[in-house]
């Protein structure tokens, strides 16, 4: 549903969490929110401790599941979603949980068979058939020949395998958000002006860790029936001279032409070369740092001023106070599968 009053709201003000209806819209008191998401893992959400018993001094405004809830911090909206469920407590508070239109896309399954078709036709085609409000879908570029599901699968693995399979074949990186109540797809591209996290100004503590424990230095790719079986070989040296012979071995179902399987065994080699770097962090709030973005970390200690992704984010809202907790990756790759 789409309201007019998306620009309501108070700068002045810290946290202000309201309910949408169709011809209203009502602030609901609280003191702290908290909202978080997670690449590639659908729908963000937002939980809140609010009132349900009247009393003196209490504004109470009635929550119940499939209401519209929308949060904003400083006057700019971060969230929009949908009520799913609630906790009373007999001291009146009440914790309710509300998760944006990508909650849709998980919990929806049927089958599908797409032919020749994006993977933003593939998404366009979904959301239409259940009725989930859309706006910016670009064109993905490559043709998928065949997208099959015979046994039921969430709508967000359909969309997603047909990401995976053009991260494959192109290298462009896409992934699916919602923004003001409505889903859109976006691309990936670098950003050369990230925020920074420092020592001294806003870090407050973190946890670093290093690892070749999912390194390849060497990825190996077969296609086609074992007749007829195509294979691709790329091989890191620099790494294999370091850490020894560690081969990714992956049997390709999609048909796929020798040039193809090369340009995907490139791609994956790119993911899997190198020394995997993770770190977490807590900071002072940023609003616009959540999953999917791009954030510059420097510390002396650790010899770091690099650029990582948010592979997940929690921020926590109390009062006038705003903290978050990343999880950080070096490298943005799309989750295992064909």
């Amino acid at each position: 549903m789409d309201f007019s009053w998306t620009e309501v709201g108070d700068p002045s003000k810290m946290i202000e969490l309201f309910l949408l209806k169709p011809k209203e819209m009502l602030q609901i008191p609280t003191e702290s929110v908290k909202w978080s998401g997670a690449r590639y893992s659908a729908a963000r959400k937002v939980e809140a401790q609010i009132l349900w018993k009247k009393g003196p001094g209490r504004a109470v405004v009635k929550v119940v599941e499939g209401d519209t809830v929308l949060f904003k911090w400083k006057g700019k909206e971060l969230f929009r979603g949908t009520v799913f469920n609630k906790t009373k407590t007999k001291s009146g508070l009440m914790s309710i949980t509300a998760y944006d239109m990508l909650q849709y896309l998980l919990l929806n399954k049927d089958v599908y068979v797409f032919t020749k078709k994006r993977a933003d036709e593939i998404a366009k085609r979904i959301m239409k058939d259940f009725e989930i409000p859309y706006t910016t879908i670009p064109n993905t570029g490559h043709v998928i020949k065949s997208h099959v599901f015979t046994n039921e699968t969430t709508l967000y693995d359909i969309i997603l395998k047909g990401l995976i399979t053009t991260k494959k074949q192109s290298g462009k990186l896409f992934y699916l958000q919602s923004r003001k109540g409505k889903v859109q797809l976006v691309e990936v591209k670098s950003n050369k002006n990230p925020w920074i996290i420092e020592t001294g100004v806003n870090l407050i503590d973190y946890i670093y860790s290093t690892s070749i424990d999912d390194t390849a230095t060497r990825v190996k790719l077969v296609a086609g029936e074992e007749k007829k079986q195509i294979t691709a070989v790329v091989t890191d040296d620099s790494g294999k001279k370091k850490y020894g012979v560690i081969q990714h071995f992956e049997k390709v179902a999609d048909k796929v032409n020798k040039a193809q399987l090369q340009t995907r065994a490139k791609n994956k080699l790119k993911e899997k070369k190198g020394i995997k770097k993770e770190l977490s962090v807590d900071a002072l709030g940023i609003p616009s740092l959540v999953s999917n973005q791009v954030v510059r970390v420097s510390d002396k200690d650790l010899g770091l001023n690099r650029n990582f992704f948010i592979d997940n984010d929690v921020h926590e809202f109390s009062g006038k106070k705003h903290t978050m907790s990343l999880k950080l990756i070096e490298k943005n790759d799309l989750p295992e599968g064909e």
